[in-house]
């Protein structure tokens, strides 16, 4: 695959080396918007609108019920866990037995 810029080298040496006789183009820009005739465009106030916008909607209080914490029943103790000796007997592995069917 050619590269693109030694292309555009290319074809760029060639137009400007006279080799070619280049031909004269019109060309019509529609990129503009089109706007029917009649039709304006309403000035706004800025200003109130940014402080409409700074003001913020007014809000109601709402109550929630969070439920995102864990439930523990009562008399449940959590025990620590001796992350280190986990670790060392992960690390250690275990002889797996093959047990047949």
């Amino acid at each position: 695959m050619s590269n693109p810029v030694v292309i555009a080298d290319q074809v760029l040496q060639e137009v400007t080396s006279g080799q070619f006789e280049l031909k004269h183009v019109e060309t019509q820009d529609k990129s503009a918007p089109r706007i029917e005739e009649g039709v304006t465009v309403k000035k706004i106030d800025r200003d109130g609108f940014l402080n409409e916008v700074k003001s913020g909607p007014s809000l109601k209080h709402a109550e929630t019920v969070d439920k995102s914490a864990p439930v523990i029943e009562e008399g449940i103790q959590v025990k620590k866990v001796d992350r280190k000796g986990l670790l060392n007997e992960i690390e250690a592995g275990k002889e797996l037995k093959n047990v047949d069917k």
